[in-house]
């Protein structure tokens, strides 16, 4: 797969591709029905008919029973269209999710949610960082839980500039590696929760579980003593047989051979469904061991970079317990686990277990891999979930190659400077972009503007972007240079009327947190990451004096502390206050009116400007709406 051409090309010719493969895997599902009903009849008859018609017999018993086996055949073939048909389908799934990504159709996405670790994180509403339309939404390709742990903790979380660029550099490395990046997504999608938030392959957890057969002491003897009578009762019958012994030994032995078999069985009956409870952890559906062994062998075409792709394929490829030697031999163990899943093979496994109680044996065999290898298994999938993370971020910047890395600021008489910085939820066509700096004698842009102008997007696309910027990704800017913030919002407060908490008091909780969190990173050590605040029309629960006069507050709070920030304002006075006036910037978004078809029309162009805003338009809309 070329990288000369768009992603989206690439994503509709797979698109077409897979519904082709899907259209003709239909076709031989129906076909296949028609196959096994067939067999399954003319076997029926055969059978029916040869055992109750002396003068046919043998030709009818030969066409029943090799329609059996045919038809055994027949379930095996259709297995296979089955789980090629589910392959196609995950594959289709993910197409038409990477098409809506691009065309941010927010509707055809699932919901992405927020681990329980970081569902308290408290910029995420405020910032859209889960939910529908939402930054986890757009970014988030992960289909295991370390993979969202991984990405999820690299926006939670401030960092250093080291460890973002050498996440930037494993992204960029994986840019141009379409193929390699697609391949990864479709077999851990398909074999994963995906995005329901667990992960369906238990492997993981299963490794880190105590030993069953240690914790299960009274099973594990039994497992040995029914096979053992059953063993010795054969001996005996061999016994018997080569003497001629006709009364006492063969009674012997039909008792052990008795007693063997109906302890097996209760064996199987009382811890049974246990041990094929662990075998569905350790071989996962859809032959998910399998596909995952996959995933951790393609990891030896992961680019070198010197960072974390060579720490990736180290773990996955390289080391002495590294993931592709352990499943290796895993795939054995499973193997033998599935022989009950097997429709050709499930008589062979009936007896088995029957006789020797084949589960334990493999239980066994399994416990021993646990042994060698079990310490090692969450390494594995953590590399798993650092490469998922790392996909997501190289996917992004594959299908937007117009954006720019982020880069730490050269100038440090500035806070923060971008050129063409954009909401990256938004479509290219509805996206506006506006350039940004923000200085250090000047560490507060205040913005202003009437109802609807654009402040609280422009506030978001900033947080946004910071975000994106500590994953290592692109970000939806010609050009970002920026410490790494730690941020600190105030923009969607919502009461709690469960609480007895109203607006107001919830704001006032809520710039108490901000205020706190700039304090406590004051007082940290030396290149703790510094506080950037976005704050969205705060203290309207107020009258306007009062507003002004706390806001000046917390402002100052604020800077006293040592952050910087955006406030935004539809209150023009605020802009007059001489303490806010002499650290800020103040710049607006206006509208502007048109008249369609005789009637006055309000129109935005969501571009900010220097200075107060000359406009309001509280009347405008009034009168708009029938309320002059």
């Amino acid at each position: 797969m070329s990288t000369a051409t768009t992603a989206r090309a690439d994503y509709e010719q797979q698109l077409q591709h897979t519904n082709a493969s899907l259209a003709i895997l239909q076709s031989q599902h129906v076909r296949m029905v028609w196959i096994r009903t067939t067999l399954f009849l003319i076997a029926g008859a055969g059978l029916f008919l040869g055992y109750g018609n002396v003068g046919y017999r043998s030709p009818l018993l030969w066409i029943g029973w090799l329609s059996v086996l045919a038809f055994i055949v027949a379930i095996a073939r259709h297995e296979h269209l089955r789980l090629a048909k589910l392959k196609q389908l995950a594959d289709q799934d993910l197409m038409l999710r990477l098409l809506a990504r691009l065309d941010r159709n927010w509707n055809q996405l699932p919901e992405q949610k927020l681990l329980p670790e970081y569902a308290e994180l408290s910029f995420a509403d405020d910032l859209d960082v889960a939910g529908t339309a939402s930054l986890l939404s757009l970014l988030s390709l992960a289909g295991t839980l370390p993979g969202r742990r991984a990405l999820q903790s690299w926006i939670a979380d401030s960092t250093d500039w080291p460890t973002v660029l050498k996440r930037q550099q494993a992204v960029q490395n994986l840019t141009d590696e379409r193929e390699l990046r697609l391949s990864i997504i479709k077999t851990v999608q398909a074999h994963s929760g995906g995005d329901s938030g667990k992960d369906v392959y238990g492997l993981p957890q299963w490794a880190v579980s105590p030993l069953w057969l240690t914790q299960n002491r009274a099973a594990h003897a039994l497992s040995y003593i029914g096979p053992a009578l059953i063993a010795l009762g054969a001996v005996l019958v061999v016994v018997a047989i080569s003497t001629g012994e006709k009364t006492l030994l063969p009674n012997i032995a039909v008792g052990l051979l008795g007693g063997g078999l109906l302890l097996n069985v209760i064996v199987t009956v009382f811890w049974g469904s246990w041990i094929h409870d662990i075998f569905q952890q350790v071989t996962g559906s859809h032959r998910a061991a399998v596909q995952f062994a996959a995933v951790f062998q393609s990891f030896a075409r992961l680019p070198h970079d010197d960072g974390l792709l060579d720490d990736i394929r180290r773990t996955a490829t390289e080391d002495a317990s590294c993931a592709t030697r352990g499943f290796e031999q895993l795939l054995w163990h499973v193997r033998l686990a599935n022989l009950q899943r097997d429709p050709l093979m499930y008589i062979v496994y009936l007896v088995l277990q029957l006789l020797f109680l084949w589960d334990f044996r493999v239980l066994k065999s399994l416990e021993r891999w646990k042994t060698r290898f079990g310490s090692h298994v969450t390494e594995w999938f953590n590399a798993l979930g650092t490469c998922e993370a790392i996909i997501s971020g190289a996917t992004l910047a594959d299908e937007n190659r117009q954006w720019t890395y982020p880069e730490p600021l050269p100038d440090p008489s500035l806070k923060l400077s971008t050129v063409a910085l954009g909401h990256p939820l938004l479509t290219d066509a509805a996206r506006v972009e506006n350039d940004l700096t923000l200085e250090g004698d000047r560490p507060l842009l205040l913005v202003t503007g009437s109802n609807m102008a654009g402040k609280s997007t422009f506030l978001r696309s900033l947080g946004l972007n910071l975000l994106l910027a500590r994953t290592g990704a692109p970000v939806c800017a010609e050009q970002l240079a920026t410490p790494l913030y730690e941020l600190a919002t105030s923009i969607r407060v919502r009461d709690s009327l469960r609480d007895g908490v109203s607006f107001f008091m919830a704001e006032l909780h809520r710039l108490k947190e901000v205020v706190d969190l700039a304090h406590a990173r004051h007082d940290q050590p030396a290149g703790a990451a510094p506080i950037l605040f976005l704050l969205d029309e705060i203290l309207q629960g107020t009258n306007s004096r009062e507003r002004q006069l706390a806001v000046a507050t917390v402002v100052e709070r604020l800077l006293s502390h040592g952050a910087c920030g955006l406030l935004s304002t539809h209150d023009l006075d605020l802009a007059t206050v001489e303490s806010i006036r002499a650290v800020s910037q103040v710049v607006h978004f206006h509208e502007y009116f048109e008249s369609v078809d005789g009637k006055e029309v309000m129109r935005f162009d969501y571009k900010m400007r220097p200075g107060s805003t000359p406009t309001t338009n509280a009347m405008k809309l009034l009168k708009m709406v029938g309320l002059e």
